[in-house]
C-alpha cells in the first residue's frame, strides 16, 4: 500500500513552524508557574514572582525575557518596580487547558495527581 505524499502550502509551514515554536515557548516548566501564577494572583513584581517561584532573580527574569519576547505577558514598571501580568489570550488559556486536559487523562490512575490537574484545569478553563 502506498503512501500518499503530502505537499503543505508555505502557510501551512508557517503555522506549523509557530505551533512548533509556542510549544516551545512554554516547554520549560517555570515558564508555565510563571503563566499559572500570574493568572491566579494577575499582576506581580519580578521579586514577587521570584519569591514565588523559589529562583534567582535573574533566572527568572530571563524567563519572564522570554514570555515577553513573545507576546504572552504584558510589562509595566512602577518607579523602580516592574510588573507582569497575562496578556489577555483565550487562545492561550484553550492551549493550556487542553494540555493540562490531556495530562489529566494520562494520569488519571493517580488520584492525587489528578486533583492537582483538575485544580490547575479550574484557572485555564
Amino acid at each position: 500500500m502506498k503512501k500518499k505524499k503530502i505537499n503543505l502550502s508555505t502557510t501551512q509551514n508557517e503555522q506549523i513552524d509557530s505551533i512548533s515554536n509556542l510549544f516551545s515557548i512554554l516547554s520549560h516548566p517555570v515558564r508555565i508557574k510563571i503563566l499559572w501564577i500570574l493568572k491566579k494572583k494577575g499582576e506581580l513584581s519580578v521579586h514577587e514572582l521570584q519569591n514565588e517561584l523559589k529562583v534567582s532573580q535573574s533566572n527568572a527574569s530571563q524567563h519572564l525575557s522570554v514570555l515577553k519576547t513573545h507576546k504572552l505577558l504584558i510589562e509595566e514598571r512602577k518607579g523602580k518596580e516592574v510588573f507582569y501580568s497575562l496578556k489577555e489570550s483565550k487562545k492561550l488559556s484553550k492551549v493550556l487547558a487542553s494540555a493540562i486536559h490531556l495530562v489529566s487523562y494520562q494520569i488519571a490512575a493517580n488520584s492525587e495527581l489528578l486533583s492537582t490537574y483538575t485544580e490547575l484545569m479550574s484557572y485555564w478553563a
